[in-house]
């Protein structure tokens, strides 16, 4: 094993892309790619004030070099922090409990540089603070790692043997798991070898995650130095690794050991045993290959295995398994028709041996390789016959609506409504029952049955299961075919019961719009409904009186929000309690990860009255002193930038898609440095992880999709058909509106064929409906955006 520091793992806090999926529309997906336009704007310098929310941030420091270094942590500027904390530590007027602060923070800095023995005499120094005291057992344990790393045993050993969080008191002092394992490895070091077998084994009782093979691993190597039983009790240790983490130096050791204990004789197996774990291992490994998108590897070991097997005495499950492996790890190069044989083959195989699971799944994916190679019908066919033959299956629901998507690739409009129907009919409690209602609405709004519209809408409200923005959607096109159909009145009536199920959301941005069409009169009844307090009563937002609360509050005081987090968890702290105390210290990526738990059903109050104070906690603004300058001087529509940050990183700073795309907007690397050699800046794909450079090059590239439209005054229809360009890219966008430019906006958002690209489009839309009317500038009306249903041209 490489000798890692590891008090620094104790310290925790370290454009997208689309998942395609066929279109919904009756028309194929087009490969064409589009290419960055940016707007030039005038040479500007990038601000270097602190990037910081408006309103109170309840922060250790309330200003100086304290709250900078703070903030400067939060960006991932960390030389400026501890630049910042360097100054605040040379006052000598500092108070007692601030100095053990800054201490605490720039041990965390030195943390991070490697610098155990340093780290830990601060940490030695920040624990003995009464203002520190909730959290001090954690502090001793973080001090205790960076003494094992300084080689500092004996003084690690001291500050954690009483700690047990197991113990009563352990809990109350919130003592974390992971004392367990420092004690083991210092009593280890200690040679005493007895009592660190005993703590390693209890580590394992409550450890999680990757720690647990950490544990193992040196709880096996401590265990062969005893006798034969402790060693057979190290090989069962070792072949879990083996199997578990197949592809990790423990496995690679644990190999290694086996063996050495297999010819010693102190293992012993039979040819059947070591069949059987030999062909554990190798599906282990193809399985570990497929969650590391490393699909040669996976193909490679899959064929092995296959070729293999009856020497291996494999079963059909474990054909099943290591075919279905291969499938999709072809189908994840986008060989999609090249997968589908694979994934036939392996159906057989899983039906042979009873997974269901895998062979449906194989089935399912089979189907959608046909309808990667252009052959529809025998997709339709394919999808039609799988939902039959497993009616139960969570699959049948979505495989009925691939079948509704491959009949009107194939020219059959009536078979994909059949499809639909079906689905909606046979599994009307499914989760695919508001995507098939949905699909039957847009293509009724397509071939001019609004009577069908009213008519599905009708049922479906009826039918009391839709809630949220689904049924505030169907309020709103159920207020679209009305008032196509001459019927004004009840489409006004329409409308603002949409605005009344959620009155801040996607549906709500598109019944004001139409509101506004219809007149002063009607737009001013459906702004006021944005402004009807609600009398349902507010959650709480306090934390409780406990000593795990105060600890969150601490943790959160000093800008650590993953230790709150963390605190939060261990304590069983929950909803809204837990959001607030993230939020209003500002740590707003973990405060938006808890909040995404808390349901939806608060969103149908008003964002007045004491409500607003929850969306106030759902919707913050960190980084506004680059955000709106940047928009201001880059042509981004006011607002915009958060309803983008919020929806691809929760403003995290460190955020980064499987793709590749990094920081608080997720820029792709090859798209920044488009941007960035346009605007004449040179940029490393490590600098996206900067808030003020992520957004600088961010901003650019919104607003030059946003200008890829004529802005039209009072209109902001360009931004929605920005938003897909952002996330699917702006060929897929001008793809789209070769095919439907001719509808209205809100179906051609409706009809966008990717899933997920259609429901960023509709999450980015709403939300920047919410930012505009919580935070934005002038009256009402002013505040609101406005999507008209013409889709305006591409500028000259």
């Amino acid at each position: 094993m490489l000798a890692l520091g590891l008090a620094s793992s104790l310290v925790v806090g370290a454009a997208g892309c689309h998942a395609e999926s066929p279109p919904a529309l009756s028309m194929a997906e087009s490969s064409s790619v589009g290419t960055v336009e940016t707007r030039p704007i005038e040479d500007e310098e990038p601000s270097d004030e602190a990037p910081a929310a408006e309103g109170e941030r309840a922060l250790w420091f309330a200003d100086g070099p304290g709250r900078d270094a703070i903030l400067a942590r939060e960006r991932r500027d960390h030389e400026g922090a501890i630049a910042h904390l360097d100054v605040l530590l040379a006052d000598p007027e500092l108070a007692a409990d601030d100095r053990a602060a800054a201490e605490l923070l720039h041990a965390y800095e030195d943390l991070r540089r490697d610098d155990w023995t340093l780290a830990a005499e601060r940490l030695a120094k920040a624990r003995t603070s009464p203002a520190l005291a909730p959290i001090e057992a954690h502090l001793r344990v973080v001090e205790a790692q960076a003494r094992l790393d300084a080689q500092d045993s004996e003084g690690a050993l001291e500050l954690v043997r009483d700690l047990d969080p197991r113990s009563k008191a352990g809990q109350e002092a919130g003592v974390p798991a992971r004392a367990l394992m420092v004690k083991a490895d210092a009593l280890s070091r200690t040679m005493a070898r007895d009592e660190a077998i005993a703590a390693y084994r209890a580590y394992l009782e409550l450890a999680e995650g990757r720690r647990v093979h950490e544990a193992r691993r040196k709880l096996a190597v401590l265990l062969l130095g005893g006798e034969a039983e402790d060693q057979r009790a190290a090989a069962e240790l070792f072949e879990r690794l083996s199997v578990d983490v197949p592809l990790s130096s423990y496995a690679e050791e644990a190999r290694s050991e086996l063996a050495k204990l297999e010819r010693t004789k102190v293992v012993e197996r039979s040819k059947a045993e070591s069949k059987s774990l030999d062909r554990q291992r190798k599906l282990a490994e193809i399985d570990a290959h497929l969650s590391k998108r490393s699909y040669a590897e996976t193909i490679t070991a899959a064929d092995r295995f296959i070729k293999q097997a009856r020497g291996l005495g494999a079963s059909e499950g474990d054909r099943c398994r290591a075919l279905y492996a291969k499938g999709s790890a072809i189908f994840k190069q986008r060989k999609r028709p090249a997968a589908q044989p694979v994934f036939d083959q392996a159906s057989k195989h899983c039906k042979k041996a009873g997974d269901e699971v895998r062979e449906v799944k194989s089935r399912y994916q089979a189907a959608r390789g046909r309808y990667s190679a252009g052959k529809y019908s025998d997709a339709g066919t394919r999808f039609e016959a799988l939902a039959k033959d497993h009616p139960d299956h969570s699959y049948a629901d979505d495989a009925w609506i691939k079948a509704g998507e491959s009949w009107e690739s194939a020219g059959k409009a009536e078979e994909a409504r059949k499809a639909y129907e079906s689905s909606l009919a046979k599994h009307p409690d499914g989760d695919m029952a508001d995507e098939a209602l949905r699909r039957l609405l847009v293509q009724a709004f397509a071939e001019g049955r609004e009577a069908d519209v009213v008519r599905l809408a009708d049922e479906a409200i009826a039918g009391g299961r839709i809630h949220g923005d689904a049924l505030a959607k169907l309020h709103y096109f159920r207020g679209k075919a009305l008032e196509r159909t001459g019927e004004g009145a009840e489409a006004e009536a329409a409308y603002l019961r949409a605005i009344d199920t959620r009155p801040l959301s996607y549906p709500s941005l598109q019944a004001l719009s139409r509101l506004r069409e219809r007149g002063e009169e009607a737009e001013a009844k459906g702004l006021a409904r944005l402004t009807e307090a609600s009398a349902q009563p507010l959650p709480e937002l306090a934390l409780p009186s406990s000593p795990a609360a105060e600890r969150v509050r601490v943790w959160a005081r000093l800008g650590l929000g993953e230790e709150a987090k963390a605190e939060l968890s261990q304590a069983g702290i929950k909803g809204w309690p837990a959001v607030a105390a993230l939020a209003q210290a500002g740590l707003y990526n973990e405060a938006q990860k808890l909040l995404a738990s808390q349901g939806s059903s608060w969103r149908r109050n008003a964002a007045t009255g004491d409500y607003r104070a929850l969306w106030e906690l759902a919707h913050p603004v960190p980084f506004r002193a680059l955000v709106g300058p940047g928009e201001e001087a880059r042509g981004v529509p006011e607002l915009l930038t958060y309803a983008v940050m919020q929806t691809e990183s929760r403003f995290n700073p460190g955020a980064t898609s499987w793709a590749g795309a990094r920081g608080l907007i997720q820029l792709m690397p090859g798209t920044a440095e488009t941007v960035a050699r346009r605007i004449g800046v040179q940029v490393q794909p490590s600098e996206l992880y900067d808030p003020a450079t992520n957004l600088e090059l961010g901003q650019h590239y919104l607003a030059g999709l946003v200008g890829r439209w004529e802005a039209r005054e009072g209109s902001e229809a360009q931004v929605a058909l920005a938003i897909p360009s952002y996330n699917a890219g702006p060929g897929r966008t001008d793809q789209w509106l070769k095919e439907r430019g001719s509808w209205d906006l809100d179906l051609f958002v409706e009809a966008i064929p990717f899933d997920e690209t259609r429901h960023y489009t509709q999450s980015v839309l709403g939300r920047w409906a919410a930012y505009r009317w919580i935070y934005g500038a002038g009256e009402a009306g002013e505040r609101m955006p406005y999507l008209p249903l013409t889709i305006p041209p591409r500028s000259k």
